[in-house]
């Protein structure tokens, strides 16, 4: 019998970690960390916690959709700076 719903638990043990997981490059490497461990543990079967690990796969495709924004934004505005500038008249 469960006390929780799977996507509950997974939601709270994600929102749990993510203040702990930093930003940038530091999230990046504690969160490829963390995920090394939870395979590792599933491998072995010893420690293996399957929440946690989704937990964790959830906030690491955060962490994508992120840096793909980021990207994505950084593009745009490069195509802007790009652009030629358009002269508008404005008739009075």
């Amino acid at each position: 019998m469960r006390s929780h719903e799977p996507a509950e638990e997974i939601a709270a043990r994600a929102a749990a970690l993510r203040p702990f997981l930093g930003q940038g490059a530091e999230r990046r490497a504690r969160l490829a960390r963390l995920l090394r461990a939870e395979r590792r543990a599933a491998l072995t079967g010893i420690g293996y916690d399957a929440a946690r690990h989704a937990a964790l796969r959830r906030l690491e495709n955060e962490r994508r959709a992120d840096e793909r924004r980021a990207d994505e934004r950084r593009a745009d505005v490069k195509k802007a700076a790009a652009a030629p500038a358009t002269a508008c008249s404005i008739k009075t």
